[in-house]
């Protein structure tokens, strides 16, 4: 209800400024990284879901999470040079975001393939409404940080004008092995693959709502630019290191769980860099 009131309101003062391009591109991209969700089901579409392995899925989420850590780690950047004395803003965002993501978990009881089972058993016995909805909605908060960073990435008085797009296509492919997993726990008990990609879609669709309002938002309320960075940051940062590299370690071992991450995490910083003096270079 907060987000139908907050966004039209925003969006017509953006209207009045001639921003609404910018808008309409920063919900575009919101819209990129939920489909792409959906794109992970696509494999079952031509193999048998039993024959996708535990350690390929583990390997796919940790180089996932170094990709978000990598991104976390330039949106920080990014904030600290947007900071007041101490950089008090983005330990409170950093603090905030993930707690965000700790509430969240614990509401689906820190066990997310459970949640998509019964979620699934919910809606197929056709009862229970009410507790698919409450599994849906957390799975809806749990991924919104992701539509935050997404639209403070576009804000305009960030030093990077392309840094929308580089935390965009990093979130984007971080989702195909999210949408891979919940597509492993659909597939084999019935559900199709193409049903499986639009229930996968779905639990991401906060990612193009809140990426424009924390887009309009930010830019109304310059101030909190860095507490919206810090925010999603450590959103990511918790996801990664809480659930995704703690669950992929007990299928690779702590070793080549580090490494893989490492390796991930010094990949996207070059791309970052590279991107970075590309688009320097153009202007």
């Amino acid at each position: 209800m907060l987000w139908v009131v907050i966004s039209p309101c925003a969006f017509v003062s953006h209207l009045m400024k001639g921003m609404v391009k910018d808008a309409l591109r920063v919900f575009a991209y919101g819209w990129l990284t939920c489909i792409t969700t959906g794109i992970g089901a696509v494999p079952f579409m031509f193999i048998d879901a039993s024959k996708v392995s535990e350690k390929s899925l583990a390997l796919a989420n940790t180089v996932a999470s170094g990709m978000m850590i990598s991104a976390s780690a330039g949106m920080l950047y990014e904030a600290h040079d947007h900071c007041g004395p101490g950089d008090w803003q983005l330990f409170v965002g950093l603090a905030a975001g993930a707690l965000f993501i700790r509430i969240s978990s614990q509401l689906l009881g820190n066990d997310e393939e459970a949640g998509v089972e019964a979620l699934h058993e919910a809606i197929l016995e056709r009862k229970q409404w009410r507790k698919a909805m409450l599994i849906f909605t957390v799975m809806f908060c749990h991924s919104a940080a992701e539509g935050i960073a997404v639209g403070v990435a576009f804000d305009r008085h960030l030093g990077n004008k392309q840094f929308g797009l580089y935390i965009s296509i990093l979130l984007a492919v971080h989702n195909m092995p999210e949408g891979l997993a919940v597509a492993l726990v659909l597939v084999p008990r019935g559900i199709s693959a193409p049903m499986a990609a639009v229930i996968a879609t779905l639990t991401s669709i906060p990612q193009p709502l809140l990426a424009l309002v924390a887009f309009l938002f930010v830019d109304a309320f310059q101030s909190l630019l860095p507490v919206g960075l810090s925010f999603a940051a450590g959103a990511m940062v918790y996801v990664s290191l809480h659930e995704l590299l703690s669950e992929a370690s007990e299928q690779l071992g702590k070793f080549r769980t580090g490494y893989v991450t490492l390796g991930s995490f010094v990949a996207m910083l070059l791309v970052q860099v590279a991107l970075q003096k590309l688009t320097e270079g153009s202007e």
